[in-house]
């Protein structure tokens, strides 16, 4: 691969020996990885059913290195959100970060939603997870991955982060900025991003960034963690970042990096660390850790529960064996079952706030495929369980017609085994599907 010559004589002043090592990493494939989604499965019973060999990623517990000619996101268990493809080193960031269930969490710049899934499953789906991104079309894939991986406990936004400093004030508890960058660590897995280096370079980025930190005083609540990270090699967009944090933010504190096979930068510096692509197996990434020891701080309160519209009480009591409690509301012909927690969101561009339950239309209910991956199997009645390796579960995720004997009429929860695909309808042995066409396997 040709490298910019700024980039090459820069590097080569910062690895000096490793240099060649380093270099002929971009003539070697890259890595390719998933991480199990341990809302729906844990780890142990995925690698017992999942049919392709896998090895793990050293600084995780739930991500795993697998073979890029094995098929994947083809398999139907992709499909029930089991696990979410993602580059290992992508992976390192939330595992530095590892908020706890119940706290209330950030991911300041997340799409496509990989680190908010993440942290999704650290939390467990409890506390509040806040998910943001500027870019009105990038946080549709956001909005996608939150609905397949069966989140209730959710905001998604879609603002400029000093606007939602200025509506939620000092409330989260872990921060994630994982910063856009000149992209120099992906250079190997996407050549496309040499060009990009050479438009918008290291100090274009680094201004960037430096809006986006600007608003962290803003945000934190007291004793709040925060990792900074970026798939960049550049000190204007790393090192240089976290100094400007420590020397210009009050309160702000360095917190070590403590990841499996991940050394710090150098022992002066353990809040700093890098990947890198010749002694590690992932692309390039940096991760800088703070915390913020001031008192500010915000309590929020709960919602009050709110029972649902009266055709979603009756959906409830016909096909779930414990009907689902919480706050609901109604937007339109929409109907969400909102999060636990109550956050301030006046001003802001929320996208979703908690679960889609589904919608309202002359009087009826129908349930949205949000709700289908939100459920478990042994919740909602009745079932139609197909084999991961039977042709109805491919043609149910094809969006095509099926036929089985001798089950219940009316609407049905489709899993393959035990895991929630979509809903469809049975009339004399013919499977109506009901899987969305944005849904559908192509």
């Amino acid at each position: 691969m040709k490298l910019p010559k700024a980039f090459e004589e820069r590097m080569r002043a910062t690895l000096g020996d490793e240099y060649d090592a380093f270099a002929a990493t971009y003539d070697e494939e890259h890595y390719v990885s998933l991480k199990v989604n341990t809302l729906k499965i844990d780890v142990a019973t995925f690698l017992e059913k999942f049919p392709y060999l896998l090895r793990p990623v050293p600084w995780t517990t739930d991500g795993f290195y697998y073979n890029p000619e094995d098929p994947v996101t083809k398999h139907p268990y992709f499909y029930a959100g089991l696990y979410y493809v993602q580059e290992p080193s992508a992976m390192s960031p939330v595992n530095a970060l590892r908020p706890s269930p119940g706290e209330i969490c950030l991911d300041l710049c997340a799409a496509p939603g990989g680190k908010s899934m993440q942290i999704a499953t650290f939390i467990e789906d409890k506390g509040l997870l806040v998910t943001n991104d500027i870019n009105e079309t990038r946080v549709k894939a956001i909005l996608r991955n939150v609905e397949k991986f069966g989140l209730r406990n959710v905001i998604v936004l879609n603002n400029a982060p000093d606007k939602i400093a200025k509506a939620m004030g000092h409330v989260f508890t872990s921060i994630l900025v994982d910063a856009p960058c000149s992209g120099e660590g992906m250079f190997r897995k996407d050549p496309k991003a040499v060009k990009a280096w050479e438009t918008y370079g290291p100090r274009a980025c680094s201004e960037l960034q430096r809006t986006i930190i600007d608003a962290l005083p803003e945000l934190v609540a007291a004793d709040a963690k925060i990792i900074y990270s970026t798939c960049t090699f550049a000190p204007e967009e790393n090192e240089e970042q976290i100094k400007h944090m420590l020397s210009n933010f009050d309160g702000f504190t360095p917190r070590a990096i403590a990841l499996n096979s991940i050394g710090p930068k150098a022992p002066d510096t353990p809040h700093m660390a890098h990947i890198w692509p010749h002694k590690n197996e992932g692309e390039g990434h940096f991760i800088g850790g703070l915390m913020r020891t001031s008192p500010d701080s915000v309590t929020l309160p709960s919602y009050e529960p709110q029972l649902p519209p009266e055709p979603v009480r009756e959906f409830f009591v016909k096909h779930l064996k414990c009907p689902m409690e919480g706050h609901f509301d109604v937007e339109g012909e929409r109907v969400f079952l909102r999060p636990e927690l109550k956050l301030p969101t006046r001003g802001l561009n929320v996208v979703r706030e908690g679960l889609l339950i589904g919608e309202i239309s002359k009087g009826r209910f129908s349930p949205s495929q949000a709700l289908a991956l939100a459920l478990k199997a042994e919740a909602f009645q009745p079932l139609l369980r197909l084999s991961p390796e039977s042709v109805e579960v491919m043609k149910y995720l094809k969006g095509e017609t099926i036929f089985v004997d001798s089950l219940t009429e009316g609407l049905h929860l489709v899993c393959v085994e035990d895991y929630p695909l979509g809903f469809a309808k049975i009339s004399k042995g013919t499977v109506k599907n009901l899987l969305p066409v944005s849904w559908r396997m192509m």
